[in-house]
């Protein structure tokens, strides 16, 4: 059975009183016993000396015997005690009349006190009834010896009287004090039981999170400071979580936004951490993963065993593994140490395959550049060494080694031009003005500019741009730069005879311009590639019209700097159509 504090604060307060009240009690009735005993005793002290003067005035035959025995029956009335006297020899000089003789409760050594003249007194009992008694001895001194002694022998019935009713008070003034005793203990009980009682609900509280209860303090006394410390911990408690719960927050969101993949397992292989981000990379289900083993989890063995290897070791390790759906993911994982004991490893997972497809793409644009630069040069250097050599002897020969050396040379500057301006372009570099363009009046003169073009290739340039076309943003000279790359690969790809559309639509909160061809169209599996630098669908004939590879790049990252979007529809056999966006003045983007 479980006692709390208030009825342990109250029945200790009871049991201090109680037990104070016995003692009390007892010390009360033993002094009180003492004083009345001492009063008694120094009342038949003064007496019996008083007798014994009697006594002596009727040993000296100063007084009559029979006097002497009235007188003390009249002490005997008042005294309440019974009165002997005896010579040396004990022959009773007088008594009370009624009473036996008296056994004398004195010592030898007390009685030869008694002849040496020194009073005696003594407590002692009845020999029959065990009733307490006083007893006094008072010698009867003549002029040059002792003669006598006188004995008083007094009941303390009196007193015993007198000490019960002072036990009776000392009950009843224990039983008032127990009781307001019992009303002071309830009273202090509850003002210490109370407020830790409160101050346990309110512990309970903050064990269940609620961190911001506090304790009403009602007093200064231990109490109150212990109700104010608690409050001060609670506080303080709040404080500590809400900054925990922060930096838990802060770190849940980092991990939850980092690109990389966080994935940290103990000792024994179990999770004790990891974001989505990693669950992503590693193809996990699962929502919640703490705690889980890892090994029973779907993860690539290799992975596994890079995770126990490290921990093995001791040392951080990083691996490349090939995943499901062609990806590489990298694994760093290094070991967790606390007081220089491995307990555990945490590895990042990042996907490299963009990075790998990067310098893949790095390598095949060097590869690229290099073959492109390396035909005009080779014919560069072949026909000046054949010129040189004295190889071309006649003027008209000369003169054509020389065009074709001109026209390389042309060819070798275009390619470092286009390469510059996709570099500027790719990396922002390249800046222009914007400006509202009238779109029919440039598509009239870009069509204007390339007429020798087609007719030397007995091409028909068909114009689908109605008049009314909304302004557009954009720098002039860039979108004619597009315009013109398009349509010279429309023209480059056209097979004689054929057809080509420029047309222009509104069509919304954008203008939509296209080109469109009659000429052999482009495979599916190819179209988006053609975007790409130096991608060339059909790449002996784009060389021997001297194209670079790279108009289509720099026409995307044009029409993309300017808000707009490109595209391609083409149907193998039947022709291709490009087309790109441009916004209106004050209009946002959309595809057509």
């Amino acid at each position: 059975m479980r006692i709390n504090i208030f009825t342990k604060l109250l029945i200790t307060y009871l049991l201090i009183i109680l037990l104070t009240l016995f003692v009390v009690g007892i010390f009360l009735t033993q002094l009180l016993q003492n004083y009345f005993y001492h009063l008694r005793q120094r009342e038949l002290m003064v007496k019996g000396q008083e007798i014994a003067d009697i006594l002596s005035a009727q040993l000296l035959g100063l007084q009559d015997p029979r006097v002497t025995n009235d007188l003390l029956a009249i002490l005997d009335q008042f005294l309440d005690a019974r009165i002997q006297a005896v010579d040396k020899t004990v022959l009773v000089l007088a008594t009370v009349p009624g009473f036996e003789e008296m056994s004398l409760p004195f010592s030898a050594e007390e009685l030869e006190q008694l002849l040496l003249g020194e009073a005696v007194a003594k407590r002692n009992y009845h020999a029959q009834t065990g009733e307490q008694l006083v007893s006094v001895a008072v010698p009867i001194v003549l002029p040059h010896e002792v003669a006598g002694a006188v004995f008083l022998n007094a009941p303390l019935r009196g007193i015993a009287q007198t000490l019960s009713q002072v036990q009776r008070l000392i009950i009843y003034a224990a039983m008032l004090a127990s009781a307001l005793a019992m009303l002071a203990g309830l009273y202090l009980s509850k003002t210490i039981s109370l407020p830790l009682q409160q101050m346990n609900l309110a512990a309970l509280e903050v064990a269940k999170g609620n961190y911001r209860q506090q304790v009403k303090v009602t007093s200064r006394d231990e109490v109150g400071q212990l109700a104010q410390t608690f409050n001060h911990m609670a506080l303080k408690l709040r404080q500590t979580i809400e900054a925990l719960s922060q930096e838990k927050a802060k770190l849940e969101n980092i991990m939850l936004c980092m690109h990389e993949g966080v994935i940290a397992i103990d000792k024994k292989g179990r999770i004790l951490l990891a974001n989505a981000q990693a669950q992503k990379l590693l193809h996990l289900q699962k929502k919640e993963l703490t705690g889980e083993k890892l090994t029973n989890l779907p993860v690539d063995k290799e992975i596994e065993n890079l995770f126990l290897a490290v921990i093995g070791q001791g040392k951080a390790l990083t691996e490349e593994f090939a995943t499901t759906g062609d990806r590489i993911l990298s694994v760093q994982v290094s070991p967790l140490r606390r007081r220089r004991q491995i307990w555990g490893a945490v590895g990042i997972l990042q996907d490299v395959t963009e990075l790998h497809q990067m310098e893949q793409m790095r390598r095949d644009f060097v590869a690229n550049v290099s073959h492109e630069l390396r035909t005009p040069m080779t014919s560069i250097q072949g026909f000046v060494e054949a010129i040189l050599d004295g190889v071309v002897t006649d003027e008209k020969s000369r003169n054509r080694y020389l065009q074709i050396i001109l026209a390389e040379t042309v060819r070798l500057n275009r390619l470092v031009n286009d390469l510059l301006d996709l570099s500027y372009l790719e990396t922002g570099k390249l800046t222009w003005q914007l400006e509202p363009i009238k779109l029919p009046p440039l598509l009239t003169q870009v069509a204007d500019k390339l007429q020798p073009q087609l007719q030397q290739q007995s091409l028909v340039l068909q114009m689908q741009v109605p008049d009314n076309l909304p302004l557009v943003l954009g720098n002039y000279d860039r979108i004619e730069q597009v315009l013109v790359n398009l349509l010279s690969n429309a023209i480059a790809f056209t097979p004689s005879g054929g057809q080509i559309t420029l047309s222009a639509k509104d069509i919304g909160k954008q203008v939509c311009i296209s080109v469109t061809d009659t000429g052999p169209g482009i495979p599916e599996a190819e179209q988006h590639l053609v975007w790409q630098r130096f991608h060339k669908v059909d790449k002996a004939r784009t060389r021997n019209l001297g194209g670079t590879g790279l108009g289509l790049p720099i026409v995307k990252q044009i029409v993309e700097a300017h808000g707009g979007t490109v595209g391609l529809k083409s149907v193998l056999g039947q022709g291709s159509t490009f087309y790109f966006t441009l916004q209106k003045v004050k209009a946002k983007t959309e595809r057509c």
